[in-house]
């Protein structure tokens, strides 16, 4: 990062060297305060300990739902199936860590909350999809009916319905809690596929474990590694494909701050979502078995059908990573404009790139500079989005204050980075 010490200088007039084109005076980045007394009083300040409390005690029910599930479900498969299954079910998950973690890192979401969102969708979803679940199917099947029939309404409109419904219920408690975390459409496909990614990794855990109970009773393994090719190698992101079209849905009205859009988008993306699920539970029934050769029909529809639907949706997370980079540049080179950022800080801040060279050139002069240079960083990041949804709104009391907020963690950071990197002797 530069200018980082010394005090900027003002321009009265535009400059044609200037990579921006600076055509008002630029103010001191050092000093905030020259933007005028803040509007919000102390009393209304925001209340840190109060969220915590809520996650904490968001964080005491997962667990104890957690334990109920391993007692009540896990449990009776036996330690050492379990224990077989578990291992198995990292696999897939960990596929879902790493594509998480590269749409993430370049905005990157409050770690707690990342934690919530996994845990809700492998312990919360999963206890209220076995609950309710079984209500359901017996609401929608009629009463004498044959194994087939009872299994075609469980699979295919049973488990879309309640299954997408319970995760998405996870995305609905961030929005309450706070529209820091889901405030576009990226933020929306991180944590609904964290979410997806935690219900797989539980319902896998069970798909597994009775597998490898079938294997054991009929004295071979091939049954188990069936189902662990088809679960774990060809359809680890079935589940975040589903529910990530919700979290499309709520990041895209989040960033219009539209109330009418949050409940229109959200239905539809997740209503959208059962239909690919059920098209998913449903193909089972429908393709033709080959008794030599039982998993080709399977491949044939996977490749025809499931795949451009996966392709289609890369797709369409990829666009968005391109977007948040084009967002960023845009609104942090209006602030550069004003005098907030020089040129050559833009172009540190929407590099990976440079970014880490930051970080890297912050820490030869200690732990503390590192840690103020990632803050610096995070906060700037924070405040081009913020700015960029603070566009199709209407601007606040509450967005000026943040944005007062943020421009102010940026100076304390300048302010320490300076101190603890500028010599003490000049040279």
């Amino acid at each position: 990062m530069t200018s980082t010490t010394g005090t900027p200088s003002r321009a009265a007039a535009p400059r044609t060297d200037d990579p921006y084109g600076y055509d008002v005076d630029r103010v001191d980045p050092r000093a905030p305060g020259r933007m005028g007394r803040s509007s919000s009083s102390p009393s209304r300040r925001r209340r840190p300990w109060l969220r915590w409390v809520i996650f904490g005690l968001s964080f005491l029910s997962l667990a104890a739902a957690a334990v109920a599930l391993y007692v009540f479900v896990i449990l009776p498969l036996g330690f050492g199936t379990s224990l077989v299954a578990f291992t198995a079910a990292l696999v897939p998950v960990a596929m879902v860590f790493a594509a998480v973690w590269w749409l993430d890192r370049y905005t990157p979401q409050p770690r707690m909350s990342l934690i919530y969102a996994f845990a809700w969708g492998a312990i919360g979803s999963v206890l209220l999809t076995l609950f309710f679940g079984g209500f359901f199917t017996a609401w929608i099947t009629p009463a004498e009916t044959d194994a087939l029939i009872s299994s075609f309404l469980g699979a295919v409109i049973q488990a879309p319905v309640i299954e997408e419904a319970m995760k998405c219920a996870g995305l609905i408690g961030l929005l309450i809690w706070g529209r820091r975390y889901i405030s576009g459409p990226l933020d929306g496909v991180v944590y609904a596929s964290l979410i997806a990614g935690g219900f797989a990794f539980t319902e896998n855990i069970l798909y597994f474990g009775n597998s490898f109970h079938q294997a054991q009773a009929a004295g071979e393994v091939a049954v188990f590694w069936q189902t662990f090719f088809l679960r774990g190698i060809l359809s680890p992101f079935a589940h975040v494909s589903f529910t990530a079209l919700c979290g499309l849905g709520l990041g895209i009205a989040a960033e219009r701050r539209s109330l009418m859009l949050y409940f229109g988008l959200g239905v539809g993306g997740m209503s959208l979502g059962m239909v690919l699920h059920a098209l998913w539970n449903g193909s089972t029934f429908f393709l033709p078995v080959d008794p030599e050769a039982p998993l080709a029909g399977f491949l044939r529809y996977y490749v025809s059908v499931q795949v451009p639907i996966f392709v289609l949706l890369v797709g369409i997370v990829l666009f968005l990573r391109l977007r948040e980079k084009r967002i960023l540049r845009r609104q942090l080179s209006e602030y550069g404009r004003a005098g907030w950022f020089s040129p050559d800080e833009v172009e540190t801040l929407i590099s990976m790139r440079r970014r880490r060279r930051a970080e890297k050139w912050a820490s030869r002069h200690g732990a503390v500079a590192r840690m103020g240079m990632r803050h610096l960083i995070s906060s700037a990041i924070v405040l081009g989005m913020e700015r960029h949804s603070v566009l199709f709104g209407k601007r606040t009391a509450k967005t000026r204050a943040r944005e007062r907020e943020l421009l102010e963690s940026i100076t304390a950071d300048r302010r320490l980075i300076g101190a603890l990197t500028a010599p003490v002797v000049r040279s």
